[in-house]
């Protein structure tokens, strides 16, 4: 409950400090520039300043969409947006916000060193770094605004990659997109785009996959180099501790996986 963290309502009043009015998204570029107050996160939030005044000192509840509105328009970190849902004793959806955290230095470097394809990938699955690997095995990964859900399933470079698309690479994908805009329904934007395409959207429509996971799993892939001969590629993600909204995504070289033998009728 709000009670059981008294500082909050200051840290409210920081986190105003530590923005100006030309920080908050969508602000004019030619107004004047100048503190964020109370009244500023009233506009922002459409709300009045006296309903906004009362929230930030705890004297009336947070909602979770308040919550998500001060933390898109402070630009709060996950772990500051993962206080005020604790605070206000709200349920903590698994993925904060669709805001882009920083890429630490040191988590930059860790890829470039990675001897395999590896890219950094955002809450909402957009590509927010890659190494040198992976813009030469998959240049799509280093163009601006890549999207893994957006890439691989909608038609185009990312999507040509992938051998055997519709049996290895739409369903695990699809079940992981499902299982996020579940919980988080600023995902749905993707989903609504991705389903545009006819053969996403029947896809879609007649599986309710939210089980397997699109990480662990082999599969094939035209690589840069080898259009013609897929090679096999196993997909493995984690989630740094020092920064759980991103998730470090890597294609290690695999074999093909062994059929299963047949049994006599």
């Amino acid at each position: 409950m709000q009670d059981a963290a008294p500082d909050l309502p200051a840290l409210l009043r920081r986190w105003r400090a530590r923005r100006t009015r030309a920080d908050l998204p969508g602000a004019d570029p030619t107004a004047a520039d100048g503190p964020v107050t109370q009244a500023v996160m009233a506009e922002q939030l459409g709300i009045s300043e006296h309903h906004y005044r009362r929230m930030e000192t705890g004297r009336r509840p947070l909602s979770s969409d308040a919550i998500a509105g001060i933390s898109r328009t402070l630009a709060l970190h996950p772990d500051e947006q993962l206080a005020l849902y604790r605070w206000a004793g709200r349920p903590v959806p698994p993925l904060l916000s669709p805001i882009a955290p920083d890429v630490p230095d040191d988590l930059r470097d860790h890829i470039d060193r990675l001897p395999f394809p590896a890219i950094l990938e955002g809450p909402d699955f957009a590509i927010l770094a890659h190494n040198r690997r992976a813009a030469r095995a998959c240049p799509w990964t280093a163009r601006p605004g890549a999207n893994v859900m957006v890439d691989l399933l909608l038609p185009g470079e990312g999507r040509d990659q992938c051998a055997q698309w519709e049996e290895h690479w739409a369903p695990p994908l699809l079940a992981q997109l499902r299982q996020g805009a579940l919980a988080n329904t600023a995902l749905r934007a993707i989903v609504d785009r991705v389903c545009e395409d006819p053969q996403v959207r029947e896809l879609w429509e007649r599986t309710a996959d939210l089980r397997r996971h699109a990480y662990g799993t082999v599969r094939p892939m035209y690589l840069e180099g080898a259009p013609t001969r897929p090679a096999w590629v196993r997909i493995m993600g984690w989630q740094p501790m020092h920064e759980p909204s991103l998730r470090v995504i890597t294609g290690e070289p695999a074999t093909a996986p062994t059929a299963a033998p047949q049994q006599a009728p």
